[in-house]
């Protein structure tokens, strides 16, 4: 310690200070070397008080000796002066005492995550109570994560139970040290699905409830926030955690935290929200949105509907939305809350439409709601949500659908009285606000969505714009609204109404065929030329209505049916035109976005411009629509009747030329069998001349030399006794023409030697022999047997030699095997042919004996038969007859 105090002394002095690198390094190598942990421990001390102002310089010189100390296990302060050191040095902030310069925290973040052990180390330490321990080392954790996210879940991932102890922090007494786990919790399950499933398995959802009831739910603090974004990560596109949530039961705790929001405002009724409250109870509609969403599998949402009606939640969703004090941000959520927790589940829209508001006169939710989307001093994202809650309300809702429409019928005049949901909205067509008449327009049309017979109900529907002024067809109010022109959203809106309206309904098409001017007005506006983007969207949405015209044109108008509408387009149009105007919908931005999701997203009154289910319909029937205008109009199938019978005369020949082809193709696969099979043939014939002359050269051969060649003929192989007898002679024959061609090359040799004078001729004796195994072959296989050939001796020396009776000896033996091999062969074939005469008798015994046994059957079965008959008509039947059946069944088991 003296030391170190006398090290401080020298280095205050200005003259003698040494760099702030050198400083480091001493403390390093007292880290590394020391042997007492005091001084390890204040050299830590020292090393922790530099980090930040000399962050590059620690982190380059001292950051191995660190990880080499947090590995080693130290004590706990020790442990906690290295993780805040750590902890400064991957820090991606800019520290004051740093001055101006480059963060380099992500830089030693790389290097200390090139080894999973010390991550691993620094989870361990989690298990410390010790807040100088447990927070530096989850603030550390916090630093690698925001450095290098997706290497540190890896490691987190491969690290024993290492999620587990963080969701164990959350448990902590502590609130620092538990909300600084939150914040670490977010970030660890960002885009990170296995981890979030871990969380979720590991009861994390009761953690978290139990965090949000300690803060005060929807009045705690931002701690209140910090949960519920962990619990969105969890949720978010995750159908598993989504079910585990649902089987957890814990959509209960959510009840209480809307609950206590109408608690709290109902003790202050003039009090506004806080921006904490309003944060908090955004982030748990949020949640309650995640697990309802339409994006959901159909299998998930149906489940958590359920729930969210059974625990009470759509009843507090309901309340707090018909009450008064609550911010128009908040308002807009919760009405889109309600809206899909309602989106075709039927029970759940039943009970939203008898939810009646507190005012007077008594007026259901839902009317209040559309008074306040017709109304134009309202926001406009509250209005555009009231219109999705509208939506979904209607979705797979025949019922409601049914009686949107019933309400705008001639009914008594005490119903016309009231305000019903199809009067507000057939007064927002009038409206002067052009939002009021897109909002309006659609919300009718969804009325109409799947629906025929609402399509054909609202053609009954008449109105009257004034007293003194005759009512006429909503049809016709439309139209005319469409024809004054007005702003885009207003002319967008009515031919939105109009599509969904005409669309897969006959009758409807003629009546809007019967309107004055209703064709000319679209083809006139089809045909123009415009070029401005919103006259672009206009003229699409007119060639989608005229094309509903043709397709579901029922010829009931005469002058305007399906033909006479085609030949319309071609000459004021053209057909290319006009398909490609239809298809200018698809090519904008509003169409794609409109398409993804059924809620309208929006920034402005201006973006509203098409609806989610009209881009559906829109979707499927573009193709339609070209295929029943384009083919019979198209310029290049128009064709005069020359020219068909050519083009027809043209495809005859093509036919007959393929026939042709075809034909030519099959002789020709045949001719190359044939020549395929015809080689093959001569390839044989020549092995079999080949062979051929093979003997006939061979009996030349023996014919010049006067050898006698015994040629065996292919026959059916002797006995196997004459065969091993034939087989030992000729080995013993063998042996002695080797004995004697030794002997006979002696007395040449001898002969040489005495007489000294080469006789003209010698003697040249000639033995070629195969080996007994391939005359046992040759036996089988039919070949050949070429046997030894003997070559004379000239007459000059033929008396000299006193061989030559040995050798016809020899000859002779061999011509007596060969007609004794004939013979045996000759027998062979005779026993073969006698054997294949008994092997047929045999075969036409077995047959008789099978067919004497099949009449046996049978005669036996006669006699049962007619055994029991006579014990039906009452006859005795002896047992000695009996027997004697029975003998004679059991004979004939016994033979067969």
């Amino acid at each position: 310690m003296d030391y170190f105090f006398g090290f401080k002394s020298v280095i205050s002095q200005p003259e003698a200070e040494p760099s702030p690198a050198d400083t480091v390094l001493r403390l390093v190598e007292r880290v590394t070397s020391s042997t007492l942990l005091e001084d390890k421990r204040d050299a830590c001390r020292a090393i922790k008080a530099l980090s930040k102002k000399y962050r590059l310089e620690v982190g380059a010189h001292g950051l191995d000796a660190l990880i080499e100390v947090l590995n080693g296990q130290p004590d706990l302060e020790t442990s906690s002066f290295v993780l805040e050191t750590l902890c400064n040095v991957t820090s991606s902030e800019v520290f004051e005492e740093e001055g101006v310069g480059s963060p380099v925290g992500e830089q030693f973040t790389e290097i200390f995550l090139k080894k999973a052990e010390n991550v691993i180390s620094v989870i361990t330490l989690l298990d410390e109570y010790d807040f100088h321990v447990r927070l530096p080392a989850i603030r550390l954790l916090m630093n690698l994560l925001n450095n290098k996210s997706k290497e540190m879940q890896e490691i987190v991932l491969a690290c024993p139970m290492g999620v587990a102890k963080l969701i164990d922090i959350l448990s902590d007494s502590r609130d620092f040290v538990r909300n600084e786990a939150l914040l670490l919790l977010i970030q660890l399950t960002k885009s990170n699905a296995n981890i979030q499933n871990i969380i979720a398995y590991e009861r994390g959802f009761d953690q978290l409830f139990q965090v949000v009831r300690s803060e005060g739910y929807s009045d705690g603090g931002i701690v209140v926030d910090d949960s519920l974004q962990l619990m969105l990560n969890l949720l978010k596109r995750n159908a598993s955690n989504q079910t585990v949530f649902r089987e957890e039961s814990c959509m209960k705790h959510i009840t209480p935290f809307f609950q206590s929001c109408q608690q709290s405002e109902g003790g202050d009724p003039t009090g506004s929200w806080s921006i904490q409250k309003i944060s908090n109870v955004h982030s748990m509609l949020q949640v309650v949105r995640t697990l309802v969403s339409p994006a959901n599998a159909t299998q998930v949402v149906s489940p958590a509907q359920k729930n969210v009606a059974g625990c009470g939640l759509l009843s507090e969703l309901c309340a707090l939305l018909m009450s008064p004090g609550v911010p128009a941000d908040i308002l807009s959520e919760i009405i889109c809350t309600v809206g899909e927790s309602i989106r075709g589940c039927r029970s759940n829209q039943e009970f939203f439409g008898q939810v009646m508001a507190s005012s007077s006169p008594p007026r259901t939710a839902l009317v209040v709601l559309l008074m306040s989307m017709v109304n134009e001093k309202q926001p406009v994202p509250l209005r555009a949500s009231v219109l999705y809650c509208f939506e979904c309300f209607l979705y797979k809702n025949d019922f409601s659908q049914g009686q949107i429409i019933q309400a705008l019928l001639p009914t008594s005049a005490e119903a016309m009285q009231q305000i019903s949901a199809g009067q507000l909205l057939c007064g927002g067509l009038f409206s002067t606000d052009c939002l009021s008449h897109w909002l309006s327009s659609v919300a009718l049309s969804h009325a109409l969505v799947n629906n025929t017979n609402n399509r054909e109900l609202l053609l009954r529907v008449h109105l009257a714009i004034a007293k003194d002024v005759a009512p006429v067809s909503l049809l016709q109010q439309a139209f005319s609204i469409l024809q004054l022109g007005g702003k885009l959203q207003t002319r967008l809106g009515i031919l939105t109404l109009l599509s969904t309206w005409l669309a897969d309904s006959p009758n409807s098409v003629a009546q809007f065929l019967k309107l004055p001017n209703a064709v000319a007005f679209l083809t006139a506006l089809v045909a123009s030329n415009e070029h401005d983007d919103q006259e672009v969207l206009v003229q699409s949405l007119c060639a989608f209505l005229l094309g509903l015209c043709v397709v579901y044109n029922n010829d009931a108008n005469s002058n305007f049916s399906k033909e006479s509408l085609c030949q319309l387009i071609t000459k004021r149009i053209g057909v290319e035109t006009f398909v490609d105007k239809l298809a200018e919908i698809a090519k904008h931005e509003v169409y794609s976005k409109a398409l993804k999701h059924p809620q309208i997203r929006i920034n402005t009154a201006a973006d509203i411009q098409f609806d989610h289910e009209f881009c559906r319909l829109y979707k499927g029937l573009e193709g339609v629509i070209a295929k029943a205008v384009a083919p019979p109009t198209s310029p290049k199938g128009a064709e005069s009747p020359s020219e068909s019978m050519a083009l027809a005369k043209y495809k005859d020949v093509i036919r007959e030329q393929d026939g042709q082809i075809q034909h030519l193709r099959q002789r020709l696969a045949a001719l190359e069998g044939g020549h395929i099979a015809a080689q093959s043939k001569i390839e044989e014939l020549n092995v079999n001349v080949q062979h051929l002359q093979d003997q006939n050269t061979l009996l030349k051969a023996q014919r010049n030399n006067n050898v006698i060649i015994d040629e065996g003929e292919p026959s059916t192989p002797p006995p196997e006794s004459s065969t091993d007898k034939l087989v030992k002679e000729l080995e013993a024959l063998r042996l002695d023409n080797e004995r004697l061609r030794g002997q006979l090359e002696e007395q040449q040799q001898a002969a040489n030697h005495y007489v000294g004078i080469p006789p003209s001729n010698g003697l040249a004796v000639e033995f070629a022999s195969t080996q007994s195994a391939s005359i046992m072959d040759s036996f089988t296989t039919h070949e050949d047997v070429q046997v030894c050939s003997f070559f004379r001796q000239p007459e000059s020396t033929s008396a000299a030699n006193p061989l030559e009776p040995e050798l016809k000896a020899v000859k002779s033996r061999l011509e007596a095997m060969e007609a004794e091999l004939g013979d045996s062969q000759k027998r062979l074939a005779d026993s073969l042919s006698v054997n294949a005469g008994l092997e047929d008798e045999i075969e036409r015994v077995k047959k008789d004996q099978e067919d004497l046994l099949v009449l046996l059957a049978d005669q036996d079965g006669q006699v049962l038969k007619y055994k029991d008959r006579l014990k039906n008509l009452g006859q005795t039947v002896s047992e000695d007859e009996d027997d004697e059946l029975d003998d004679l069944a059991g004979d004939d088991e016994l033979s067969v």
